[in-house]
């Protein structure tokens, strides 16, 4: 979770912050100095948090979130950018990561850099001491741990250093985020460029002379099929992937196209529209297209989803 008491107008031109992440109430400090790019995402700067600080963002702590704002937008975290939310230096954005120990930060902007050549998404340049260890009691329950170690022996690995800490080893970590590209102003919203992958290939296989549907309306099977192939998505279903009925990030993803009027039907055929073919070899206005007109990316985009009972006929 990140919050701010400020919101701001998105820089025209990207810059680079220089941001020092300490680790509230620890005695002696826990902190990181990082270079962070302005566009920098909030989802994307939770990965980063957690990769710079040591975390693990076990997702077996049902109590741990992710870098959700609340600061005044209300928005999703993948829609705010962190020059939204800071600007200029002594701006602060507060963290906390697992509500059940609750471990609080605190970011404070110390400088304002001008962006220069290609730099990683994120960068450490200093920092002191480890990352305290998974669910020991948050940071008080940390504390009464170093001075006395037995009391939680069992969450605390046989090697922990509590002065440990390394640039090296932590711009390693950073530098595995893969989820985290390259900050690109010009490239529309990041977020949406799986979707426009996969839309971009359905409307390219439907192409100017269409695809027949069934006669219950739905995508040919073998359609279905070299989609599911194309996209990678073959693995991650359960199910014949050969029905469209059955199928449902295929059909969710024809029906998308259809509600962004990027497809239409016309006499048992699927066709594209005059946007779609405009936007077919055009991926850059494709996602910033996509990103103007959904409030998130489409669920079939994000790579991790499970099949249901399948979808309704289409109309």
């Amino acid at each position: 979770m990140a919050r701010s008491t400020r919101a701001h107008a998105r820089r025209p031109q990207p810059v680079t912050y220089q941001v020092r992440v300490d680790l509230d109430d620890a005695k002696p400090p826990i902190w990181r100095r990082l270079l962070l790019p302005s566009e920098l995402m909030l989802d994307e700067l939770h990965a980063v948090l957690q990769q710079a600080m040591g975390w693990t963002d076990s997702p077996s702590s049902s109590t741990r979130s992710s870098c959700s704002t609340t600061a005044p937008t209300g928005s999703p975290e993948n829609r705010v950018r962190l020059d939204e939310l800071l600007a200029e230096p002594t701006d602060r954005l507060f963290y906390r990561y697992d509500f059940g120990d609750g471990w609080e930060h605190t970011l404070v902007v110390e400088n304002v850099l001008p962006r220069t050549g290609d730099k990683p998404p994120a960068l450490c340049i200093g920092g002191a001491r480890a990352c305290p260890p998974e669910d020991c009691g948050g940071i008080w329950g940390y504390l009464n741990l170093l001075q006395d170690p037995t009391i939680a022996h069992e969450v605390v690995p046989d090697n922990f250093d509590p002065t440990h800490f390394s640039v090296e080893e932590t711009n390693a970590a950073l530098r595995d985020l893969t989820a985290l590209p390259v900050p690109n102003p010009e490239g529309g919203d990041r977020h949406f460029q799986p979707a426009a992958t996969a839309v971009g290939r359905l409307l390219n296989r439907i192409g100017t002379q269409g695809i027949r549907l069934t006669a219950a309306g739905y995508l040919p099977p073998a359609v279905v099929t070299a989609a599911m192939d194309e996209l990678r998505w073959r693995d991650q279903w359960i199910g014949t992937r050969t029905r469209e009925d059955t199928t449902a990030p295929v059909f969710d993803l024809r029906e998308t196209a259809a509600q962004l009027r990027l497809l239409r039907r016309y006499r048992g055929q699927l066709l594209l529209t005059k946007k779609g073919a405009a936007l077919r070899d055009d991926p850059e206005s494709l996602r910033r297209y996509l990103a103007a007109s959904l409030p998130t990316p489409p669920w079939w985009a994000s790579g991790r989803y499970a099949p249901d009972t399948g979808p309704a006929a289409p109309s």
